[in-house]
């Protein structure tokens, strides 16, 4: 990028792990501690990356286009052309990315086991993942109906590392973070096809720190300076996991919906059967002093969690905490452990689970599995937070209570005198 007569990278910049020469720890963008080395200052450029060494739609590009056919095809070509791209050393890094965290990108024995977890009630839906791919690439682009390894990872790469409809070096290496004392940069496209892109500083990083961006900046819980949003977004916790395939810190945000029965509604005089959606909505964030997870309900105080929610809520917590306890027999029967780098093509034995018979067509790889359970935990957590701030709104009673809280496997430390309106 410094070669080139419109690019920048601050000398300050390391790329690296989170530990140097540690495999295990996060790989990122920091600011070296290096001795000598200077803090990148409020209002600095991280990195200015020019138009000919992204991969991006061509003369096609918009900056308020989010989705592109031609920015995915681009994206193949590339990964194609292997050494041989002109932008070889980002799609060299580009081809070695794990995307095993990504449900859409998970072998089917993984999807059909999400699906059974999820039983069509809880987010992420099934036809934002399962089906993804085909709809969007092969029938809306053009794809490869036989399914071409490569088109299929520069899909989801695209999903999970692209900023709209460009696919930016060094950028893209900056993790997420949407903790306000994390979070240190703002990003800004090029207005039109040529332009460059920015990625600054929006207060001073210090040698050690590590450099933030945010895949939801602006979104329903963020407390970010509304002026500098350049997009909003509408992704919410689970969203990020499954196009990024990882479950983020605090702050999170949540929204369920469930059909609720509206047999009585007289006001329906039409004869029309038009299933009715309530809506529950909130962000979960942990009290940095305290410790304590608090939970902000979205909308006016007639729109806080009701008896009805905490009903729902409260169904989907006991079924998927009993789905842990049956976790190491689950593992046992769907989870491949030959070792060898291929999946066990023998189908495992059958398995019942409270009268419903669970079969899949195959098994699942480890990273699929522990990708799985790191979502179902952070779900029991935010379902089990939710239905305790809501304890003295619905006159939770105490068994209940301590059912949520043995569940949840925290103590009681929700505040659930916290029912505010974002």
């Amino acid at each position: 990028v410094n070669s080139s007569p419109q690019g920048f990278v601050h000398p300050s910049v390391r790329i690296g792990r989170e530990i140097p020469g540690d495999k295990s720890t996060l790989l990122g963008l920091f600011v070296s501690s290096d001795p000598d080395t200077e803090p990148i200052e409020k209002g600095e450029i991280i990195a200015q990356v020019p138009w000919d060494l992204m991969i991006h739609p061509g003369n096609k590009y918009h900056h308020e286009t989010f989705f592109s056919c031609r920015a995915l095809k681009n994206i193949v070509e590339e990964l194609k052309l292997g050494d041989q791209s002109k932008l070889a050393p980002y799609v060299r890094y580009l081809l070695t990315q794990n995307l095993d965290g990504i449900p859409g990108y998970w072998s089917e024995p993984a999807q059909e086991f999400f699906s059974f977890v999820l039983d069509d009630a809880l987010p992420p839906f099934e036809e934002k993942w399962r089906h993804d791919y085909a709809m969007k690439w092969i029938k809306n682009c053009g794809g490869d109906p036989d399914i071409d390894p490569l088109e299929r990872k520069a899909y989801f790469l695209a999903m999970s590392r692209d900023e709209d409809t460009l696919m930016v070096p060094i950028y893209d290496m900056a993790n997420h973070s949407n903790d306000a004392d994390k979070l240190n940069t703002l990003s800004y496209k090029p207005t039109s096809p040529g332009d460059f892109f920015q990625f600054v500083a929006a207060r001073k990083i210090l040698p050690g720190e590590q450099i933030y961006n945010s895949y939801n900046r602006c979104n329903y819980c963020s407390d970010a300076d509304f002026e500098l949003c350049e997009t909003f977004s509408w992704n919410r916790t689970p969203d990020l996991f499954l196009e990024f395939g990882f479950v983020e810190d605090f702050p999170q945000t949540w929204r369920f919906e469930y059909e609720i029965d509206s047999s009585d509604d007289d006001d329906d005089d039409d004869g029309d059967d038009y299933p009715q959606i309530s809506v529950t909505a909130f962000c979960l964030d942990k009290n940095k002093e305290s410790g304590q997870l608090e939970v902000y309900w979205e909308g006016d105080d007639d729109e806080l969690g009701d008896g009805d929610d905490v009903e729902f809520l409260m169904e989907h917590l006991v079924r998927i905490s009993d789905l842990r306890k049956k976790k190491l027999e689950f593992e046992d029967k769907f989870v491949w452990r030959n070792g060898d780098g291929k999946y066990d093509t023998a189908l495992p034995e059958e398995l019942d689970y409270f009268g419903e018979t669970l079969q899949l067509n195959g098994k699942m790889t480890t990273s699929e599995w522990d990708a799985i359970w790191k979502y179902c935990d952070a779900l029991i957590l935010a379902l089990g937070a939710a239905i305790l701030s809501l304890a003295d709104e619905v006159s939770l009673d105490e068994s209940d209570y301590n059912l949520v809280l043995e569940m949840s496997n925290f103590t009681s430390d929700t505040d659930n005198s916290n029912h505010e309106e974002l």
